[in-house]
């Protein structure tokens, strides 16, 4: 049996920006697959295992921001700073890193390589 969802469930669903995910986030929720979080300053979130599998975080500012074991999978964070992030453990499988900034202070899982990801290292 395939199931609808209204306009309204739908609308509950979608995140109107950084300040909602964060609020959400506080209050137990980990799951924000494709949310549209464009140049959203995420600057020290503390996103642990949240899942943002196939989102928008093209130009999001996740400095300090900490992304352990978070589900990334197929996102776009290309020009996004990672500068000081936490990526241990988190999946970027099909991740878009392209022109993203990280530094020597990003924590990524053992094996990750940034330049082959198309990272920029910036101090």
């Amino acid at each position: 049996m395939i199931q609808t969802l209204s306009a309204q469930t739908l609308s509950k669903l979608a995140l109107q920006g950084a300040s909602e995910l964060l609020a959400r986030y506080q209050q137990g929720d980990r799951s924000f697959p494709r949310s549209c979080l464009q140049y959203a300053f995420l600057r020290g979130a503390d996103l642990r295992r949240a899942n943002l599998q196939g989102s928008d975080l093209h130009g999001a500012n996740l400095r300090y921001a900490n992304l352990r074991g978070s589900n990334l999978a197929d996102a776009d964070l290309r020009c996004a700073d990672l500068r000081y992030a936490d990526l241990e453990g988190a999946c970027l499988e099909g991740a878009n890193l392209s022109g993203s900034h990280y530094d020597h202070n990003t924590c990524f899982s053992l094996g990750f390589d940034p330049v082959a990801a198309g990272m920029q290292l910036f101090e």
